[in-house]
């Protein structure tokens, strides 16, 4: 996961993923079901989950591996406090209820080893029973719906265009952004790519396992629809540490 991907696409993201509030009710709601007052997000972006929950009351920090990215949240929001690292080896020195990995955050890692390493760190950072909230993509599902399709995104000024092009490789599936925008009178153009890992379900439920994970609930998208194998293109997976 290169913090220069997101540079790139740090004011493109709230366009490309606009219908997040409609999501964070979800997250909310089963933070509270579950006791929780204290939060670490894990790749909090520009903050489009970070800032509702907190407005819900919750404490909530964030892990971002990208500068830029934090620079325009802070603008969003000045206070969340964000703290710059990977989320595959942080140390924050502190623990909380429950840390999210939201966005499939997780598989832009690029590896299973890498995961692990990452499942480890949030294991240390979360006491008895805490919480572990993963949003994973369906992989199976969004290969056969939109391989090898294209998505745009513009604004209601038409300041900024956002073009995904995705297609699956052997172990990716890859996004390819070409972004658009409007400075001065003119266009300029940027290009960046976004890669997931294609995970594998089982070797990740068993990674969980191995670090001490229970998944406790299981859903197919953040409205709390069920999981459908072969329907669902999200893995919501609700974990507790045992």
């Amino acid at each position: 996961m290169s913090s220069t991907t997101y540079d790139r696409i740090r004011d493109a993201y709230d366009l490309v993923f606009s219908d997040t509030h409609e999501k964070a009710p979800f997250v909310i709601d089963t933070l509270q079901r579950h006791g929780v007052r204290t939060v670490l997000e894990l790749g909090s972006g520009s903050g489009l989950f970070s800032i509702p929950i907190k407005q819900a009351g919750f404490d909530i920090e964030g892990l971002e591996i990208s500068r830029e990215m934090i620079a325009f949240m802070e603008k969003k929001h000045g206070d969340l406090t964000i703290h710059h690292g990977d989320i595959q080896n942080y140390r924050l020195n502190k623990q909380f209820d429950a840390i999210l990995i939201l966005s499939s955050t997780l598989v832009l890692l690029d590896s299973h080893e890498a995961i692990g390493k990452s499942l480890q760190c949030s294991y240390d950072h979360l006491p008895d029973k805490g919480i572990l909230f993963l949003e994973l993509p369906n992989h199976p599902v969004e290969i056969r719906k939109s391989n090898h399709t294209q998505e745009v995104h513009t604004d209601d000024n038409k300041a900024m265009i956002v073009v995904i092009q995705s297609h699956a490789t052997d172990k990716l599936w890859r996004e390819n952004w070409s972004i658009f925008r409007q400075e001065h009178g003119k266009f300029t153009q940027e290009t960046t790519v976004c890669d997931e890992l294609l995970y594998a379900p089982q070797i990740l439920a068993s990674q969980l396992r191995d670090t001490g994970f229970e998944i406790i609930e299981t859903y197919g998208d953040l409205f709390g629809n069920p999981f459908d194998e072969n329907n669902s293109w999200r893995r919501v997976w609700i974990c507790r540490k045992q």
